[in-house]
């Protein structure tokens, strides 16, 4: 089965830099791993824009249209699309499907509401529910985006056997064994993220905290507090992913913080950092991530904008090193026995042998 793979973000580059040791292997959403599979090849569509389809797709309100324009011409010999951030990269295939006009199945991975999904209009989301009919099949990464979706469409668990397909996501194992077990821990916590990241909270608890906090925030990046922490150290320069494990390494803990939104798994890809590198965390409470870090004994979650619930979970972590160890192996139990690349692989390889059923 040779499967077209194109997203929001240049796959070739990160194919590239994945080749190199440069980025782990999640990020490729399982080329990595069904390119293994007999019989199974992935083709990524190469990243470029073309100035002209995308503001045809402004006018016509469809994300990365020059994007599926340059899909459809290379259809040839391909037997199925794989859309890891589909809600951003489908909408005019979807439509193309919609009036018959394209018949090559599609696999969709979910991350946010569905399009039309929260719509009040009853004649949006009757478009939406019709369609996303065009997903052959559709992988959701937690529970209560399916549910939502299901909700939404007012679809029962009958209509989406086989349809809705909840699964784990997974890292990858080999690229984060390197940075394990570094020599040497140093008196920081770290913070990083570009998406919904919620920095201000985090600066606002530290200058309560006696423990060094190093955040690596995306370009352009200022907070609004107006006294900064002489101990809180904000980066705003680009780093790749293996710069960022290194002080990862170091870190005694790890500080995910956001701002919901809407319902989408924010923070998943910075959990499968931690876990990975065996880093106990604490996160923002996101009920769309399939992922209790208190119950699993990985960390803690704190609610949206809690700045005491921030300084007495990151004080308790700092004052009980012991626990933070063993925190850590349970992380790294945690990634190998449910959140590795090599599980993700297989239960993406059964998906796409469906559907030749």
């Amino acid at each position: 089965m040779r499967i077209l793979l194109f997203n929001d973000y240049p796959m070739d580059k990160y194919y590239e830099d994945w080749k190199k040791g440069l980025t782990p292997g999640q990020q490729l959403w399982g080329k990595t791993e069904l390119d293994k599979k007999e019989n199974f090849e992935v083709v990524i569509l190469p990243h470029h824009e073309h100035k002209i389809l995308k503001r045809i797709g402004n006018l016509l309100h469809i994300q990365h249209f020059d994007l599926q324009i340059r899909a459809l011409r290379n259809l040839k010999n391909i037997d199925a699309i794989y859309a890891p951030f589909a809600a951003s990269t489908t909408k005019f295939l979807l439509i193309l499907k919609f009036f018959g006009l394209l018949n090559i199945p599609i696999v969709a991975m979910i991350h946010y509401p569905l399009l039309g999904s929260n719509s009040k209009y009853k004649l949006l989301k009757w478009l939406g529910k019709r369609l996303i009919k065009g997903y052959n099949k559709m992988i959701f990464l937690g529970q209560k985006i399916k549910s939502d979706a299901m909700k939404a469409f007012n679809l029962t668990e009958e209509e989406c056997k086989d349809w809705f397909i909840l699964m784990d996501w997974g890292s990858d194992t080999s690229y984060f064994e390197k940075y394990l077990n570094k020599i040497g821990e140093e008196n920081y916590v770290v913070s990083n993220g570009q998406t919904g990241r919620d920095f201000d909270t985090l600066i606002k608890a530290f200058d309560k905290i006696d423990l060094n906090l190093k955040i690596y925030a995306k370009s352009g990046y200022k907070p609004k507090t107006e006294s900064i922490p002489p101990h809180v150290e904000i980066n705003t320069h680009w780093i790749n992913n293996n710069e960022l494990m290194e002080i990862y390494s170091k870190a005694r803990f790890i500080l995910i913080c956001f701002k919901m939104t809407q319902g989408s798994t924010l923070g998943l890809t910075s959990v499968l950092d931690c876990i990975s590198m065996g880093k106990p965390f604490i996160i923002t409470e996101n009920p769309y991530i399939d992922l209790d870090p208190e119950k699993e004994g990985v960390g803690f979650a704190v609610k949206e904008g809690d700045v005491q619930g921030w300084i007495e979970k990151v004080n308790f972590l700092n004052e009980n090193p012991e626990l933070c160890k063993q925190m850590g192996k349970r992380c790294l139990e945690l990634q190998r026995n449910r959140f590795s690349l090599e599980r993700f692989g297989d239960s993406l390889h059964r998906v796409f042998l469906d559907l030749k059923k």
